[in-house]
Protein backbone atom coordinates (compact mmCIF):
# COMPACT_ATOMS: atom_id res chain seq x y z
CA UNK A 1 0.00 0.00 0.00
CA UNK A 2 1.07 3.41 -0.84
CA UNK A 3 0.18 6.77 -0.77
CA UNK A 4 0.93 9.47 -2.56
CA UNK A 5 4.69 10.99 -3.29
CA UNK A 6 5.91 14.01 -1.84
CA UNK A 7 6.20 17.31 -4.20
CA UNK A 8 9.47 17.64 -3.62
CA UNK A 9 11.94 15.07 -4.30
CA UNK A 10 13.02 12.75 -0.82
CA UNK A 11 16.66 13.21 0.35
CA UNK A 12 19.31 10.58 -0.27
CA UNK A 13 19.84 8.52 2.87
CA UNK A 14 23.75 10.21 2.27
CA UNK A 15 22.06 13.08 3.02
CA UNK A 16 19.83 11.93 6.22
CA UNK A 17 22.92 10.87 8.04
CA UNK A 18 25.15 14.37 7.38
CA UNK A 19 22.42 16.21 8.15
CA UNK A 20 21.74 14.39 11.38
CA UNK A 21 24.57 15.96 13.39
CA UNK A 22 22.71 16.84 16.40
CA UNK A 23 21.10 13.68 17.31
CA UNK A 24 22.66 12.89 20.74
CA UNK A 25 26.32 11.67 20.44
CA UNK A 26 27.55 8.31 21.23
CA UNK A 27 28.36 8.08 25.37
CA UNK A 28 31.42 7.99 26.73
CA UNK A 29 32.93 4.71 27.28
CA UNK A 30 33.74 3.14 30.51
CA UNK A 31 36.88 2.41 31.51
CA UNK A 32 36.08 -0.95 32.26
CA UNK A 33 34.54 -1.30 28.30
CA UNK A 34 36.25 -4.06 26.30
CA UNK A 35 38.67 -1.63 23.97
CA UNK A 36 38.20 -4.01 21.39
CA UNK A 37 34.21 -3.05 21.06
CA UNK A 38 33.91 -2.47 17.35
CA UNK A 39 32.82 0.93 16.05
CA UNK A 40 28.68 0.68 16.83
CA UNK A 41 27.79 3.65 15.69
CA UNK A 42 29.43 3.19 11.96
CA UNK A 43 27.46 0.08 11.45
CA UNK A 44 24.37 1.51 12.44
CA UNK A 45 24.87 3.98 10.14
CA UNK A 46 25.61 1.36 7.36
CA UNK A 47 22.91 -0.71 7.95
CA UNK A 48 20.46 2.42 7.78
CA UNK A 49 21.79 3.11 4.10
CA UNK A 50 21.87 -0.49 3.28
CA UNK A 51 18.11 -0.87 4.48
CA UNK A 52 17.51 2.63 3.28
CA UNK A 53 15.86 3.79 6.97
CA UNK A 54 14.60 7.78 7.15
CA UNK A 55 14.70 7.39 10.85
CA UNK A 56 15.58 5.56 13.97
CA UNK A 57 16.69 5.66 17.73
CA UNK A 58 18.73 2.68 18.90
CA UNK A 59 20.23 2.08 22.16
CA UNK A 60 22.81 -1.23 23.28
CA UNK A 61 23.34 -2.01 27.02
CA UNK A 62 25.94 -4.27 28.07
CA UNK A 63 25.38 -5.11 31.73
CA UNK A 64 24.80 -1.57 33.51
CA UNK A 65 26.72 0.61 30.77
CA UNK A 66 25.20 2.16 27.93
CA UNK A 67 27.28 1.73 24.52
CA UNK A 68 24.88 3.31 21.97
CA UNK A 69 22.33 5.22 22.70
CA UNK A 70 21.49 7.92 19.36
CA UNK A 71 19.18 8.70 17.21
CA UNK A 72 19.82 8.94 13.29
CA UNK A 73 18.07 10.28 10.23
CA UNK A 74 14.52 11.96 10.22
CA UNK A 75 11.83 11.68 13.08
CA UNK A 76 10.07 14.34 10.17
CA UNK A 77 11.57 13.68 6.39
CA UNK A 78 9.39 16.85 5.04
CA UNK A 79 10.63 19.12 7.98
CA UNK A 80 13.75 17.13 7.97
CA UNK A 81 13.10 17.14 11.68
CA UNK A 82 16.18 14.22 13.24
CA UNK A 83 15.23 11.30 15.12
CA UNK A 84 17.04 11.73 18.58
CA UNK A 85 17.77 9.08 21.08
CA UNK A 86 14.24 9.57 22.47
CA UNK A 87 11.86 9.85 19.95
CA UNK A 88 9.14 8.29 20.09
CA UNK A 89 7.55 5.40 18.01
CA UNK A 90 4.22 3.40 17.06
CA UNK A 91 6.49 0.10 18.96
CA UNK A 92 5.54 -2.74 16.51
CA UNK A 93 6.80 -6.41 17.59
CA UNK A 94 8.67 -5.45 21.29
CA UNK A 95 5.54 -4.72 22.70
CA UNK A 96 4.40 -8.08 22.33
CA UNK A 97 6.21 -10.00 25.25
CA UNK A 98 4.35 -7.26 27.29
CA UNK A 99 1.25 -8.64 26.22
CA UNK A 100 2.68 -12.20 27.61
CA UNK A 101 3.41 -10.59 31.16
CA UNK A 102 -0.29 -9.70 31.45
CA UNK A 103 -1.60 -12.38 30.34
CA UNK A 104 0.87 -14.45 32.69
CA UNK A 105 0.14 -11.98 35.62
CA UNK A 106 -3.19 -13.22 35.94
CA UNK A 107 -2.13 -16.92 35.64
CA UNK A 108 -0.31 -16.04 38.76
CA UNK A 109 -3.32 -14.32 40.47
CA UNK A 110 -5.08 -17.31 39.69
CA UNK A 111 -7.59 -15.90 37.43
CA UNK A 112 -6.72 -18.34 34.42
CA UNK A 113 -5.00 -21.15 33.20
CA UNK A 114 -2.76 -21.67 30.66
CA UNK A 115 -4.65 -25.12 29.51
CA UNK A 116 -8.23 -23.24 30.22
CA UNK A 117 -10.08 -23.18 26.73
CA UNK A 118 -10.93 -20.26 25.55
CA UNK A 119 -14.27 -20.38 25.10
CA UNK A 120 -14.20 -20.36 28.91
CA UNK A 121 -13.63 -16.75 28.51
CA UNK A 122 -14.84 -15.66 24.66
CA UNK A 123 -17.94 -18.17 23.88
CA UNK A 124 -18.91 -16.39 21.17
CA UNK A 125 -16.02 -16.86 19.03
CA UNK A 126 -16.52 -19.67 16.26
CA UNK A 127 -14.22 -22.20 16.95
CA UNK A 128 -15.80 -24.32 14.53
CA UNK A 129 -14.92 -27.58 16.98
CA UNK A 130 -11.64 -26.92 17.79
CA UNK A 131 -10.01 -26.53 21.26
CA UNK A 132 -7.70 -23.97 21.42
CA UNK A 133 -6.09 -22.73 25.15
CA UNK A 134 -4.52 -19.91 26.09
CA UNK A 135 -1.52 -21.57 26.06
CA UNK A 136 -1.84 -22.43 22.42
CA UNK A 137 -2.63 -18.73 21.65
CA UNK A 138 0.70 -17.43 23.34
CA UNK A 139 3.10 -19.30 21.55
CA UNK A 140 0.97 -19.33 18.49
CA UNK A 141 0.12 -23.33 18.21
CA UNK A 142 -3.75 -22.28 17.72
CA UNK A 143 -3.90 -23.13 14.28
CA UNK A 144 -6.10 -20.06 14.43
CA UNK A 145 -5.46 -17.74 10.81
CA UNK A 146 -3.32 -14.17 10.73
CA UNK A 147 -5.96 -11.74 9.77
CA UNK A 148 -3.12 -9.45 8.86
CA UNK A 149 -2.27 -12.14 6.34
CA UNK A 150 -5.84 -12.12 4.76
CA UNK A 151 -5.35 -9.25 1.85
CA UNK A 152 -9.10 -7.60 1.84
CA UNK A 153 -10.04 -7.77 5.40
CA UNK A 154 -7.30 -5.56 6.66
CA UNK A 155 -5.83 -4.07 3.83
CA UNK A 156 -8.54 -2.52 1.95
CA UNK A 157 -9.88 -1.25 6.15
CA UNK A 158 -6.12 -0.01 7.36
CA UNK A 159 -7.42 3.62 7.62
CA UNK A 160 -10.56 2.47 9.19
CA UNK A 161 -10.46 3.16 13.11
CA UNK A 162 -12.35 -0.83 14.54
CA UNK A 163 -13.56 -1.78 17.69
CA UNK A 164 -11.98 -4.63 19.25
CA UNK A 165 -14.83 -7.14 18.19
CA UNK A 166 -14.15 -5.48 14.41
CA UNK A 167 -10.71 -6.77 14.77
CA UNK A 168 -12.20 -9.87 15.81
CA UNK A 169 -14.60 -9.97 13.11
CA UNK A 170 -11.78 -10.03 10.23
CA UNK A 171 -10.92 -13.69 11.29
CA UNK A 172 -13.31 -15.52 13.19
CA UNK A 173 -14.88 -17.30 10.36
CA UNK A 174 -11.79 -17.91 8.35
CA UNK A 175 -10.94 -21.29 7.77
CA UNK A 176 -8.27 -22.79 10.56
CA UNK A 177 -4.50 -23.21 9.20
CA UNK A 178 -3.76 -26.62 11.35
CA UNK A 179 -5.44 -28.47 14.01
CA UNK A 180 -4.44 -26.79 17.50
CA UNK A 181 -1.23 -27.71 18.73
CA UNK A 182 0.24 -29.35 15.26
CA UNK A 183 2.32 -26.50 14.39
CA UNK A 184 3.78 -23.32 14.94
CA UNK A 185 2.99 -20.53 12.40
CA UNK A 186 2.54 -16.80 13.22
CA UNK A 187 -0.61 -15.47 14.02
CA UNK A 188 -0.83 -12.06 15.28
CA UNK A 189 -4.99 -12.97 15.60
CA UNK A 190 -4.16 -14.63 18.72
CA UNK A 191 -2.71 -11.65 20.71
CA UNK A 192 -6.50 -10.04 19.80
CA UNK A 193 -7.96 -12.55 21.15
CA UNK A 194 -5.52 -12.49 24.98
CA UNK A 195 -5.89 -8.65 25.20
CA UNK A 196 -9.94 -9.59 24.90
CA UNK A 197 -9.33 -12.49 27.72
CA UNK A 198 -7.35 -10.06 29.47
CA UNK A 199 -9.54 -7.42 29.75
CA UNK A 200 -12.52 -9.68 30.45
CA UNK A 201 -11.04 -11.35 34.29
CA UNK A 202 -9.93 -8.15 35.04
CA UNK A 203 -12.45 -5.81 34.32
CA UNK A 204 -10.53 -3.24 32.59
CA UNK A 205 -9.34 -1.60 29.12
CA UNK A 206 -6.46 -3.22 28.06
CA UNK A 207 -4.73 0.41 27.99
CA UNK A 208 -5.86 0.59 31.86
CA UNK A 209 -4.62 -3.02 32.97
CA UNK A 210 -1.04 -2.37 31.07
CA UNK A 211 -1.20 1.23 32.45
CA UNK A 212 -1.36 0.18 36.42
CA UNK A 213 0.09 -3.51 36.22
CA UNK A 214 3.42 -2.57 34.17
CA UNK A 215 4.03 0.77 33.00
CA UNK A 216 3.52 2.12 36.29
CA UNK A 217 5.92 0.05 38.20
CA UNK A 218 8.45 -0.09 35.85
CA UNK A 219 8.58 4.01 36.37
CA UNK A 220 8.44 4.31 32.28
CA UNK A 221 7.31 7.83 31.29
CA UNK A 222 7.37 8.09 27.97
CA UNK A 223 5.26 5.09 26.82
CA UNK A 224 1.37 5.83 26.07
CA UNK A 225 -1.59 4.41 24.24
CA UNK A 226 -1.60 5.72 20.99
CA UNK A 227 -5.09 6.61 19.47
CA UNK A 228 -7.19 8.69 17.96
CA UNK A 229 -8.30 11.19 20.84
CA UNK A 230 -4.61 11.42 21.61
CA UNK A 231 -1.77 13.73 20.99
CA UNK A 232 1.74 11.70 20.81
CA UNK A 233 4.18 13.88 21.54
CA UNK A 234 7.16 13.33 20.27
CA UNK A 235 6.12 10.91 17.52
CA UNK A 236 8.14 10.20 14.28
CA UNK A 237 6.12 10.13 11.47
CA UNK A 238 6.13 6.41 9.76
CA UNK A 239 7.52 6.03 5.85
CA UNK A 240 7.06 3.47 3.12
CA UNK A 241 9.76 3.26 0.34
CA UNK A 242 7.93 4.49 -3.07
CA UNK A 243 10.48 3.61 -5.79
CA UNK A 244 13.93 5.48 -4.92
CA UNK A 245 12.24 7.76 -2.71
CA UNK A 246 9.82 7.92 0.20
CA UNK A 247 5.64 8.58 1.40
CA UNK A 248 4.05 8.84 4.32
CA UNK A 249 2.62 5.50 6.11
CA UNK A 250 -1.19 5.83 6.18
CA UNK A 251 -2.74 3.09 8.40
CA UNK A 252 -4.55 3.53 11.34
CA UNK A 253 -3.07 2.26 14.22
CA UNK A 254 -6.66 1.40 16.14
CA UNK A 255 -7.37 -0.75 12.89
CA UNK A 256 -5.32 -3.54 14.44
CA UNK A 257 -5.02 -5.19 17.63
CA UNK A 258 -5.28 -2.80 21.06
CA UNK A 259 -1.45 -4.21 22.25
CA UNK A 260 -0.27 -2.92 18.82
CA UNK A 261 -1.35 0.71 19.45
CA UNK A 262 1.40 1.89 21.81
CA UNK A 263 3.93 4.13 21.31
CA UNK A 264 7.76 4.30 23.23
CA UNK A 265 11.38 4.90 23.31
CA UNK A 266 14.51 2.69 22.77
CA UNK A 267 14.80 3.85 26.65
CA UNK A 268 11.65 3.20 28.38
CA UNK A 269 11.62 0.08 26.41
CA UNK A 270 14.51 -0.91 28.31
CA UNK A 271 13.56 0.32 31.63
CA UNK A 272 10.60 -2.10 30.55
CA UNK A 273 12.62 -5.07 30.13
CA UNK A 274 14.97 -4.59 33.11
CA UNK A 275 11.44 -4.42 35.20
CA UNK A 276 10.12 -7.96 34.41
CA UNK A 277 13.18 -9.17 36.39
CA UNK A 278 14.14 -6.10 38.95
CA UNK A 279 11.14 -5.08 40.06
CA UNK A 280 9.40 -7.77 39.30
CA UNK A 281 6.68 -7.70 36.81
CA UNK A 282 5.90 -11.25 37.26
CA UNK A 283 7.94 -14.17 39.37
CA UNK A 284 11.48 -15.47 37.72
CA UNK A 285 10.22 -19.16 37.49
CA UNK A 286 7.20 -17.84 35.63
CA UNK A 287 9.27 -15.84 32.90
CA UNK A 288 11.67 -18.75 32.93
CA UNK A 289 8.41 -20.45 31.72
CA UNK A 290 7.76 -17.53 28.87
CA UNK A 291 11.66 -18.14 27.80
CA UNK A 292 10.76 -21.84 27.27
CA UNK A 293 9.41 -23.66 23.89
CA UNK A 294 7.14 -26.27 24.23
CA UNK A 295 6.04 -28.38 22.00
CA UNK A 296 5.04 -27.76 18.57
CA UNK A 297 6.76 -24.35 19.22
CA UNK A 298 9.95 -25.63 19.38
CA UNK A 299 10.47 -26.13 15.90
CA UNK A 300 9.81 -22.61 14.24
CA UNK A 301 10.84 -22.44 11.00
CA UNK A 302 12.27 -25.14 8.70
CA UNK A 303 14.89 -22.89 7.37
CA UNK A 304 15.98 -21.66 10.53
CA UNK A 305 16.63 -24.78 13.01
CA UNK A 306 17.81 -23.11 15.60
CA UNK A 307 14.70 -20.62 15.95
CA UNK A 308 11.58 -21.63 19.07
CA UNK A 309 9.03 -19.74 20.48
CA UNK A 310 8.49 -19.09 24.06
CA UNK A 311 5.35 -16.74 25.21
CA UNK A 312 4.97 -14.06 23.40
CA UNK A 313 8.62 -14.26 22.57
CA UNK A 314 10.86 -15.62 19.91
CA UNK A 315 13.65 -17.81 21.68
CA UNK A 316 16.44 -18.04 19.13
CA UNK A 317 20.85 -17.20 18.64
CA UNK A 318 23.39 -15.32 17.04
CA UNK A 319 25.48 -18.69 16.25
CA UNK A 320 25.95 -19.87 19.88
CA UNK A 321 24.97 -17.00 22.04
CA UNK A 322 21.19 -17.35 22.96
CA UNK A 323 18.99 -14.54 22.17
CA UNK A 324 15.30 -13.69 23.26
CA UNK A 325 12.92 -10.99 22.54
CA UNK A 326 10.49 -9.92 19.71
CA UNK A 327 10.51 -7.97 16.10
CA UNK A 328 8.16 -6.23 13.90
CA UNK A 329 7.06 -4.05 10.92
CA UNK A 330 3.65 -2.69 10.39
CA UNK A 331 2.31 1.11 9.91
CA UNK A 332 5.30 2.10 8.13
CA UNK A 333 7.61 1.53 11.60
CA UNK A 334 9.80 -1.10 13.04
CA UNK A 335 11.13 -2.40 16.07
CA UNK A 336 13.10 -4.97 17.52
CA UNK A 337 14.13 -5.69 21.43
CA UNK A 338 16.65 -9.08 21.30
CA UNK A 339 18.54 -9.28 25.01
CA UNK A 340 21.05 -12.43 24.94
CA UNK A 341 21.19 -13.25 28.80
CA UNK A 342 24.51 -14.91 29.19
CA UNK A 343 26.20 -12.29 27.32
CA UNK A 344 24.73 -9.79 29.70
CA UNK A 345 23.65 -7.74 26.11
CA UNK A 346 20.20 -5.67 25.14
CA UNK A 347 19.65 -4.19 22.36
CA UNK A 348 17.17 -2.21 21.06
CA UNK A 349 16.22 -0.57 17.54
CA UNK A 350 13.13 1.39 16.53
CA UNK A 351 12.50 2.71 13.60
CA UNK A 352 10.13 4.80 11.45
CA UNK A 353 10.69 2.64 7.50
CA UNK A 354 8.74 -0.08 6.77
CA UNK A 355 10.50 -4.02 6.80
CA UNK A 356 12.69 -5.33 9.23
CA UNK A 357 14.72 -3.01 9.21
CA UNK A 358 15.76 -2.76 12.79
CA UNK A 359 16.16 -6.69 13.31
CA UNK A 360 19.04 -6.03 10.77
CA UNK A 361 20.10 -3.53 12.83
CA UNK A 362 20.19 -5.63 16.07
CA UNK A 363 21.99 -8.41 14.13
CA UNK A 364 24.71 -6.56 12.81
CA UNK A 365 25.21 -5.11 16.63
CA UNK A 366 24.85 -8.24 18.46
CA UNK A 367 26.91 -9.72 15.75
CA UNK A 368 30.15 -7.46 15.79
CA UNK A 369 29.68 -7.01 20.03
CA UNK A 370 30.12 -10.45 19.50
CA UNK A 371 32.83 -11.13 17.67
CA UNK A 372 31.19 -13.11 15.19
CA UNK A 373 31.44 -12.54 11.61
CA UNK A 374 28.95 -10.15 9.65
CA UNK A 375 26.09 -11.14 7.96
CA UNK A 376 26.21 -10.73 4.14
CA UNK A 377 24.91 -7.78 2.72
CA UNK A 378 21.47 -7.86 1.34
CA UNK A 379 21.60 -7.79 -2.45
CA UNK A 380 19.24 -4.78 -3.62
CA UNK A 381 18.28 -4.60 -7.60
CA UNK A 382 17.91 -1.38 -8.62
CA UNK A 383 14.97 -0.21 -9.82
CA UNK A 384 13.86 -0.83 -13.35
CA UNK A 385 12.58 2.47 -15.79
CA UNK A 386 9.70 2.16 -16.96
CA UNK A 387 8.23 2.76 -20.39
CA UNK A 388 5.36 5.21 -20.64
CA UNK A 389 3.18 3.52 -24.23
CA UNK A 390 0.63 5.31 -25.66
CA UNK A 391 -2.75 2.85 -24.75
CA UNK A 392 -5.50 2.93 -26.85
CA UNK A 393 -9.22 3.66 -26.38
CA UNK A 394 -10.31 0.46 -27.46
CA UNK A 395 -7.46 -1.12 -25.30
CA UNK A 396 -8.59 0.49 -22.11
CA UNK A 397 -12.39 -0.32 -22.60
CA UNK A 398 -11.19 -4.09 -23.28
CA UNK A 399 -8.63 -4.37 -19.64
CA UNK A 400 -11.34 -2.41 -17.42
CA UNK A 401 -12.85 -4.75 -14.55
CA UNK A 402 -13.03 -5.57 -10.74
CA UNK A 403 -10.33 -8.59 -10.22
CA UNK A 404 -10.21 -10.61 -6.93
CA UNK A 405 -6.44 -12.13 -7.00
CA UNK A 406 -4.98 -14.85 -5.13
CA UNK A 407 -1.31 -15.69 -3.94
CA UNK A 408 -0.06 -18.08 -6.75
CA UNK A 409 1.91 -20.02 -4.38
CA UNK A 410 2.70 -19.92 -1.01
CA UNK A 411 6.20 -20.17 -0.62
CA UNK A 412 8.38 -21.76 2.20
CA UNK A 413 9.41 -18.27 3.63
CA UNK A 414 5.37 -17.29 3.99
CA UNK A 415 2.85 -17.97 7.07
CA UNK A 416 -0.21 -20.53 5.88
CA UNK A 417 -2.40 -17.80 6.74
CA UNK A 418 -1.30 -16.31 3.23
CA UNK A 419 -3.45 -19.66 1.40
CA UNK A 420 -6.42 -17.41 2.08
CA UNK A 421 -4.94 -14.58 1.00
CA UNK A 422 -7.10 -12.60 -1.63
CA UNK A 423 -6.98 -8.57 -3.22
CA UNK A 424 -9.27 -6.93 -4.71
CA UNK A 425 -8.30 -4.52 -8.24
CA UNK A 426 -9.92 -2.88 -10.16
CA UNK A 427 -8.67 -1.33 -13.14
CA UNK A 428 -10.52 1.61 -15.04
CA UNK A 429 -10.73 4.39 -17.73
CA UNK A 430 -10.50 7.60 -15.64
CA UNK A 431 -10.75 10.51 -18.41
CA UNK A 432 -8.21 8.85 -21.01
CA UNK A 433 -6.19 7.15 -18.40
CA UNK A 434 -6.16 3.90 -17.52
CA UNK A 435 -6.22 3.18 -13.88
CA UNK A 436 -5.96 0.52 -11.14
CA UNK A 437 -6.38 0.65 -7.80
CA UNK A 438 -6.17 -1.74 -4.68
CA UNK A 439 -9.44 -1.59 -2.42
CA UNK A 440 -9.02 0.66 0.32
CA UNK A 441 -6.37 2.87 -1.29
CA UNK A 442 -5.92 5.52 -3.85
CA UNK A 443 -5.12 5.13 -7.83
CA UNK A 444 -2.66 5.54 -9.94
CA UNK A 445 -1.63 5.31 -13.63
CA UNK A 446 -0.55 1.82 -15.28
CA UNK A 447 1.61 2.57 -17.64
CA UNK A 448 2.77 0.51 -20.77
CA UNK A 449 5.70 -1.34 -21.15
CA UNK A 450 7.91 -2.21 -24.41
CA UNK A 451 6.49 -5.62 -24.11
CA UNK A 452 2.73 -5.11 -23.72
CA UNK A 453 2.77 -5.60 -20.17
CA UNK A 454 1.93 -2.66 -17.51
CA UNK A 455 3.89 -1.31 -14.48
CA UNK A 456 3.38 1.39 -11.98
CA UNK A 457 5.62 4.17 -10.40
CA UNK A 458 4.73 3.07 -6.85
CA UNK A 459 6.18 -0.86 -7.30
CA UNK A 460 8.34 -0.60 -10.52
CA UNK A 461 9.69 -4.19 -10.21
CA UNK A 462 5.89 -5.41 -10.68
CA UNK A 463 4.40 -6.96 -14.03
CA UNK A 464 1.01 -6.73 -14.52
CA UNK A 465 -0.96 -8.23 -17.57
CA UNK A 466 -3.94 -9.98 -18.46
CA UNK A 467 -5.77 -12.81 -19.96
CA UNK A 468 -7.84 -11.08 -23.28
CA UNK A 469 -10.65 -13.10 -24.53
CA UNK A 470 -13.69 -12.23 -26.56
CA UNK A 471 -12.38 -8.74 -26.40
CA UNK A 472 -12.23 -8.36 -22.93
CA UNK A 473 -10.08 -9.05 -19.95
CA UNK A 474 -11.19 -12.32 -18.06
CA UNK A 475 -8.26 -12.63 -15.84
CA UNK A 476 -5.28 -10.20 -14.20
CA UNK A 477 -1.79 -11.16 -12.82
CA UNK A 478 0.32 -9.21 -11.00
CA UNK A 479 3.82 -10.41 -10.46
CA UNK A 480 5.61 -8.72 -7.83
CA UNK A 481 8.90 -10.70 -6.71
CA UNK A 482 8.24 -13.34 -4.17
CA UNK A 483 4.57 -12.37 -3.92
CA UNK A 484 2.62 -13.38 -7.45
CA UNK A 485 -1.06 -12.81 -7.51
CA UNK A 486 -3.13 -13.84 -10.10
CA UNK A 487 -7.23 -13.99 -10.35
CA UNK A 488 -10.20 -14.06 -12.15
CA UNK A 489 -12.59 -10.48 -13.39
CA UNK A 490 -15.67 -10.66 -11.40
CA UNK A 491 -17.54 -7.62 -13.02
CA UNK A 492 -17.37 -4.13 -14.24
CA UNK A 493 -14.60 -1.66 -12.65
CA UNK A 494 -17.92 0.09 -11.45
CA UNK A 495 -17.20 1.43 -7.66
CA UNK A 496 -20.32 -0.48 -6.88
CA UNK A 497 -18.85 -3.80 -8.12
CA UNK A 498 -15.66 -2.94 -6.45
CA UNK A 499 -16.42 -2.44 -3.27
CA UNK A 500 -18.85 -4.74 -2.39
CA UNK A 501 -16.08 -7.47 -2.82
CA UNK A 502 -15.66 -6.10 0.72
CA UNK A 503 -19.16 -7.34 1.78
Amino acid sequence: MYASSFSKPALSVIAILLLCSTANALQPASPNVDLKTPDIDAIVQRVIAQERVVGASVLVARGDKILLHKGYGFADLALEAPSKDETVYHVVGPMLPFTGIAVMQQVQRGKLSLDDDISKFIPEFPLQGHHVTVRQLLNHTSGIVDYHYLGDPIEATSRQPKALDEVTALYARKNWVNEPGQKWDWSISGFNLLVTIVERVTGQSFPDYVQQNIFKPAGVKSTSYCDDFTLTRGLAHAYRKRGDSYVEARENGMAYNSDLRFCSTVGDLLQLWRAIQDKPLVRPETFKQMMTAEGAAQHMSAQDPKAQYGFAMILNHEDDHRRIGQHGSLMGYSGSLYDFPEDNLTIIVLTNTEDQNAYAITRALGRAILGLPALPAPKHEPEPTLADKPISADERKQLTGTFVLKLGQVGANLHDSFAQYRRTYRTFDENGRLMIQPLGEGPERLLKQDDGSFGMHSSPAAHISFVVQNGHATAMKLDSPGFPLLGERVGDGDPGTFHGQLK
